[in-house]
């Protein structure tokens, strides 16, 4: 499937209206809830739960590999909040 690009204006309000046919491409109903994603000179737009979906496993790890390692970070993490 080829990209879709079309010219679109920002209101004063700081709106801009999807097209059609991208609406109608990514199945976006009046409603739904989406993500702007800025990088240095551009952005992105996706629902809000594919962008869910896109962080999904981002972090695994980083708290420990397995159950026991994850609960022991959790114990020690509650020990030094209690003081």
């Amino acid at each position: 499937m080829s990209p879709i690009a079309r010219p679109v204006r920002m209101s004063t309000k700081g709106q801009i209206v999807i097209p059609h046919e991208v609406r109608r491409r990514l199945g976006i109903k009046p409603g739904d809830r989406l993500v702007v994603v800025a990088g240095d000179s551009e952005a992105i737009v996706m629902s809000a739960t594919r962008y869910a979906e896109s962080l999904r496993g981002v972090a695994g790890g980083i708290y420990g590999k397995t159950r026991d390692e994850i609960d022991a970070y959790v114990r020690g993490e509650r020990q030094r909040w209690r003081g």
